[in-house]
């Protein structure tokens, strides 16, 4: 090779050179500009489930920034740049609405119960109106029928049995001794020979055929007095959600109905005995009639006997011939007597609640200490002598108008003579001997037992709730040995 030919060589290689670095410096110039006019894009945002995270609560919100950069202590941070929300937060939220929830429960529940009252509110002034409205057409012009009695009266008698409950000392709970556990189911009733309390409630024990009804008509009608019985519930006050006197055919009763199982429920749970309302309350339950009274307001008993086997006829021609008979006519009165249809010992059973099964000694004798503690005992054959100690045993009095007097006891006097277990057919006991007499005599041979006692039991109140007379008549009996 001549020299001029290697001088082209070295020409030649040198420029190679030269092309192949000046390409590496615009190759380096293009990479420099692509990474300054294209900055890395941000990484993907992760799609999750809405029912996880609402649109309130985005992933990616105002407090993300890119490098971790204003961070937020609700929320954490992946190796990726992903912000998701941390676990106390969203607990957090999860309380924040079931508190909202809660609180709109009890906003809706208060709506409705406010709402409510206004309708209770509402019913019940058109019922007041209504029955006001009513009574007002219903009365005649004698003024007879049902009328409510003036609220204000009524509302002072219950002001005052309060007061009088207040400012008497405590009750004493009654001790039961061992061996009488069958006086536990009345110890709401006072003893005879206990000192009275205002508080107490009057209890007629009605026996049915032994003059009942002569009773409390004296009680309503001749002194004015208020009972409880089936009456004040006529009228659909058996509907009332509140105690109030009634006027019937011009005597005063509590809308209750105190004859009934379910009306002595309704009449406890109303507070019947606690209302001071009743002069007397009457039933021929016993036991159940337990539930209205407490330690508080207990009840006094008494109760009127009419000889067993007189009573047992006196309701065979009522069951079987009166307008409200429910045995049929053809059954005869031995028949009747056999078990169809009498009483089988009516006042032991129902003293002592020993409705089923067979009577016996034992519960014969629980009878009569509970009518020696607890009862106060009358008997139809004497009745003016049993209404003085009635009203002596109850505090009850005549009016002081001379005349009113007069017309009180004139009163009491017809209605003993007419109105004690009438029948509207004449009729005759069987004669001592026959069949009907034994029939009769077997199926209430405890309740004549109960009976002779009750005349014992009837001498020893003479003492301290007898009339002047019948002490005396009482004191010459002893005095001759009688």
């Amino acid at each position: 090779m001549d020299g001029y030919e290697k001088r082209s060589l070295q020409r030649g290689l040198m420029s190679d050179i030269h092309h192949s670095s000046t390409r590496n410096e615009s190759k380096q110039e293009q990479h420099q500009t692509f990474n300054m006019e294209f900055p890395m894009p941000e990484p993907p945002k992760p799609n999750f489930s809405s029912t996880i995270y609402t649109a309130s609560e985005l992933l990616f919100n105002n407090h993300y920034t890119y490098g971790n950069r204003g961070f937020n202590n609700d929320f954490m941070t992946t190796s990726s740049g992903l912000v998701f929300r941390s676990a106390d937060s969203t607990n957090r939220a999860m309380r924040e609405i079931e508190n909202k929830q809660k609180e709109a429960r009890i906003k809706k529940k208060a709506a409705l119960l406010a709402m409510s009252l206004v309708v209770v509110a509402v019913l019940l002034l058109n019922m007041t109106r209504t029955e006001e409205a009513f009574l007002r057409n219903t009365q005649d012009e004698e003024g007879k029928g049902t009328k409510e009695v003036s609220k204000e009266s009524q509302l002072a008698s219950q002001i005052q049995a309060l007061e009088l409950n207040e400012s008497e000392p405590p009750p004493e709970e009654e001790v039961i001794e061992d061996g009488k556990e069958y006086l536990q189911p009345f110890r709401y009733f006072a003893d005879t020979t206990t000192a009275r309390r205002q508080s107490d409630s009057n209890f007629f024990f009605h026996i049915p055929r032994s003059g009942g009804s002569a009773i409390k008509e004296i009680a309503g009608k001749c002194l004015g007095k208020t009972l409880a019985a089936e009456v004040g519930v006529r009228d659909g006050h058996q509907e009332d959600i509140l105690l109030q006197k009634v006027e019937i055919d011009g005597a005063s009763y509590v809308n209750v109905d105190t004859t009934s199982i379910d009306g002595l429920h309704r009449a406890a749970n109303l507070g019947l005995a606690a209302s001071g309302l009743s002069d007397m309350i009457a039933s021929s339950y016993f036991e159940e009639v337990g539930m209205l009274f407490d330690l508080g307001h207990k009840g006094r008993a008494f109760t009127i006997f009419r000889h067993p086997i007189e009573r047992a006829v006196s309701h065979y021609w009522f069951a079987t011939r009166s307008d409200k008979a429910y045995i049929d006519p053809s059954v005869s009165i031995e028949d009747y007597a056999q078990g169809q249809g009498i009483e089988n010992n009516w006042v032991v059973r129902f003293i002592t609640g020993k409705m089923e099964g067979e009577i016996t000694k034992e519960h014969l004798e629980m009878a009569k200490e509970i009518l020696r503690r607890k009862f106060l005992v009358g008997f139809l054959d004497d009745g003016e002598e049993t209404i003085y100690r009635v009203m002596k045993y109850y505090d009850w009095a005549f009016d002081n108008d001379e005349t009113k007097r007069m017309q009180q006891e004139d009163c009491i006097r017809d209605l003993l003579k007419d109105r004690t277990n009438v029948n509207d057919v004449e009729y005759e006991l069987p004669e001592r001997g026959s069949q009907a007499n034994a029939l009769i005599k077997w199926q209430t041979q405890f309740d004549i037992k109960l009976y002779e006692y009750a005349k014992e039991v009837f001498d020893e109140q003479t003492k301290d709730f007898g009339s002047k007379a019948r002490k005396k008549i009482l004191r010459k009996k002893k005095k001759e040995g009688k």
